[in-house]
């Protein structure tokens, strides 16, 4: 919590320039949705990139090449302003990695409370927000955190 899911046409990232855009972007989505870069946020933000085998079908001739970013985040952290906010940063960091022309698509799919679940645990916002307040200790197991 969030998701983020990059989708680029084969060959367009290096390894290294993919990793670089999965931090950047996962700030972008932090501070959209004005969550604290704490080991718990950084563990429970995921931002996956990965390659489309035969690219993008368009219709239109000539096109510049496509990227789909799909944020999904936990319904009411993300305002219409928070949106367009982080729809110009990470179109920023996306034609940064690869080429100014690139065409940037951005679409937010929020999840209502109770429709999300991890390690078989709702996602809850009051959870959420205890570890705005109060960040959680630091945990040594590969999924450290419940919400």
């Amino acid at each position: 919590m969030p998701l983020v899911e990059i989708t680029v046409p084969e060959g367009t990232l290096s390894e290294a320039a993919a990793e670089v855009l999965q931090q950047q972007v996962a700030d972008s989505v932090l501070t959209a949705m004005e969550l604290p870069r704490t080991d718990f946020f950084a563990a429970a933000t995921w931002v996956y990139v990965r390659e489309a085998a035969k690219g993008f079908a368009t219709t239109g001739a000539g096109t510049a090449p496509g990227v789909l970013v799909v944020v999904t985040p936990l319904e009411g952290f993300l305002t219409p302003e928070r949106n367009e906010a982080l729809s110009v940063e990470v179109t920023r960091h996306v034609q940064e990695a690869t080429t100014p022309d690139t065409v940037v698509w951005l679409v937010v799919n929020e999840i209502p409370e109770g429709n999300w679940a991890v390690n078989g645990g709702l996602t809850r916002r009051a959870k959420i927000d205890e570890n705005v307040a109060e960040p959680a200790p630091a945990h040594t197991n590969t999924f450290p955190f419940s919400f």
